[in-house]
């Protein structure tokens, strides 16, 4: 089933609890935006001009504090009437007034997601005997957040956050593991994809899909990661790896990159040094979440669909009518950034990734 190119629903616009419906009547431009590295932010436009305005540059619409402000929870659905889905949920972080004459005056929101108060708290602290899920538990209680946290991965006899954003902390400590750190609500999540819950859909092109571009890259893989250090004693050699084997546990069928690169050419492997892990279980955790990494993004999807509003970062895509080698399920959503204006309407633009190429004849 094709959708119009064009959704004429504009954009619902709740603050403080409150439907105002002359943010969705005024809206001329809207951008929700998030990654797997968690914040997800707003920038929504507003024509100031209009009945109950005096007219640049006197007083503009929604500039008096009635609609919008500072400091205010704001969330925003969207999405034809049968299929509105919340997009955003945060707080106003900046209000802009632009006048450029002889454009009639616009007012800009930007709003973040509840993990603002994460990026805006750069501190010291000192953990001991602890993992990487109970580090952001103590940083989510810290905010008065509830917390849904990873329970696994290795422990660590001590661990200091040197004047860093608590969200830029969180974002390191991911990384070493290949955890992903959302908000929904005034809840912090810290999991692995595998423990991330979202939609799965179906996108066909040129149905579903206005535009894809779709890379299959061998230049970043690799078909062995290892990871080396030194015990906390010292007197210790610490050398553990992961192969290709963690990603063929992942998938079944296809060819993935870690594979493919050995074959064309030979042995590659790659040392993970910007860390010294103290234990083999940190070295065995660390090399495994690069290859991770490394394998699940050999093959890219950068699309813009004619507006997706069940798409967050997490859906599982499947894509039909894309060509031999990319057809099929198993792309993850990595980014996804949902936009309404007047000329386009409702779009959707993403990023996904897949460690896999279909097998061709």
């Amino acid at each position: 089933m094709t959708e119009p190119a064009l959704a004429a629903t504009s954009p619902v616009f709740t603050v403080d609890g409150q439907l105002v419906r002359d943010l969705g009547r005024d809206c001329v431009r809207l951008e929700v935006s998030e990654g797997v590295e968690g914040l997800r932010t707003l920038q929504a436009h507003f024509l100031a001009t209009g009945a109950g305005a005096t007219g640049p540059p006197g007083r503009g619409l929604h500039l008096d504090g009635r609609t919008v402000d500072l400091a205010k929870t704001i969330k925003v659905s969207i999405g034809p009437d049968t299929e509105q889905r919340f997009v955003f949920d945060g707080v106003v972080s900046a209000v802009e007034a632009v006048l450029d004459d002889p454009q009639p005056l616009v007012v800009v929101v930007h709003a973040e997601d509840a993990l603002m108060r994460l990026r805006m708290s750069r501190g010291l602290r000192t953990f001991a005997d602890v993992t990487d899920g109970a580090m952001a538990q103590e940083i989510a209680t810290a905010h008065h957040l509830d917390a849904d946290v990873f329970g696994g991965g290795p422990t660590y006899d001590l661990v200091q956050q040197l004047n860093q954003s608590d969200l830029a902390f969180l974002r390191e400590r991911a990384r070493l593991i290949q955890a992903e750190i959302w908000c929904t609500g005034r809840t912090l999540h810290f999991q692995p994809r595998t423990e991330r819950d979202a939609p799965s859909l179906i996108l066909s092109y040129p149905a579903d899909v206005i535009s894809l571009r779709l890379c299959a890259d061998l230049s970043h893989q690799r078909h062995e990661v290892r990871v080396c250090g030194f015990s906390a004693r010292g007197d210790e050699i610490i050398d553990a790896g992961a192969g290709r084997e963690v990603i063929e546990a992942e998938v079944s069928g296809g060819r993935n990159g870690p594979a493919l690169v050995k074959d064309a050419l030979g042995p590659s492997v790659t040392f993970r040094i910007r860390e010294v892990p103290h234990t083999t279980a940190q070295a065995e955790a660390w090399a495994k979440a690069e290859m991770l990494r490394r394998a699940r993004q050999f093959v890219t999807a950068t699309g813009v669909t004619r507006g997706t509003a069940d798409m967050v970062v997490g859906s599982r895509l499947r894509l039909e009518s894309v060509g031999p080698s990319f057809d099929g399920g198993g792309y993850y959503v990595t980014r996804v950034t949902h936009t309404f204006d007047v000329v386009s309407g409702f779009r959707t633009h993403f990023d996904a990734e897949r460690p896999i190429v279909n097998e061709v004849s």
